[in-house]
């Protein structure tokens, strides 16, 4: 049929740059459905229907729900369309302040990176830290096998890595004092993770880094593994200066398997509070 008062569905398709499936689409849907459909099955549409696909068209780029556009168009109530934009509105805020947070984290990672860089390695350092409370796992004997270990640390990390959305952390390793300068009494050590609010854990063991004095090494370091010379020149210096070791020892990975392939390039920040025995 042609009739100049009626758009077919490649016509009004057209005029939109959409398929005619689109519109076949939201027939099925009971959204926008053809002004009449002759006894050929040939569908046609009204010109005044252009302006209503106008308003579905836009608010789908709004990603508004075909839901909310159905119930919208039936009444064209202005105080529901204002629901509608406020609505919007406070969600296009998260996702701005979504991605200021992800910007803010990428000026972080490239400062962190142009840091470590520069680091003074193997130098033994006192610095004043402050609190952090950490989210421990459980007990990792060295004991058992590999792919045991593995499946602790990975169900410690599954909320990070679950997250819908990308989340900074810190994440280290944890082990006692006593066993960690004597590689052949090391038996366990424990992963942590920084609390964070935004991650949910099923009841974690929290535990808290204290504040106070912390004596730090830059070093080497693959899979925790470090040099059995820093550990003597730690335990001497603790020794000459009068230092009394306190708790355990934390190590945080700096450069890793995200930034190298080569083990002798990995890198950490081993930390142990001290106290002066004075």
């Amino acid at each position: 049929m042609k009739d100049s008062r009626y758009f077919t569905p490649g016509e009004l398709a057209k005029l939109f740059g959409i398929s005619k499936q689109l519109l076949l689409y939201y027939d099925k849907n009971d959204i926008f459905s053809p002004e009449f459909v002759d006894e050929n099955g040939y569908r046609f549409y009204v010109l005044s229907q252009y302006f209503t696909l106008q308003i579905i068209i836009s608010l789908r780029k709004l990603n508004v729900s075909l839901k909310e556009i159905k119930a919208y168009l039936k009444s064209k109530d202005i105080n529901l369309l204002k629901e509608i934009y406020r609505n919007k509105q406070q969600e296009y805020k998260k996702q701005i302040e979504e991605l200021l947070y992800l910007e803010k984290t990428m000026q972080q990672k490239i400062a962190f990176l142009n840091d470590i860089q520069n680091l003074p390695l193997n130098q033994i350092l006192l610095e004043l830290q402050e609190e952090e409370h950490l989210y421990f796992s459980e007990d990792i004997s060295f004991q058992t096998p590999i792919k045991h270990r593995m499946n602790i640390l990975a169900k410690h990390m599954l909320p990070v890595f679950s997250h819908p959305s990308f989340q900074e952390y810190l994440m280290g390793f944890h082990y006692d004092s006593s066993e960690f300068f004597y590689e052949d009494l090391i038996t366990q050590y424990n992963v942590f993770i920084s609390a964070n609010s935004k991650l949910h854990y099923n009841n974690p063991i929290k535990k808290t880094k204290e504040k106070g004095l912390y004596l730090c090494v830059y070093c080497n370091a693959h899979y925790g593994v470090i040099d059995s010379k820093i550990k003597e020149r730690i335990l001497k210096f603790v020794e000459q200066n009068n230092l009394h070791m306190h708790g355990g020892i934390y190590l945080f990975p700096l450069r890793n398997f995200w930034s190298t392939s080569k083990p002798k390039e990995e890198l950490v920040k081993l930390c142990l509070r001290v106290e002066y025995t004075d």
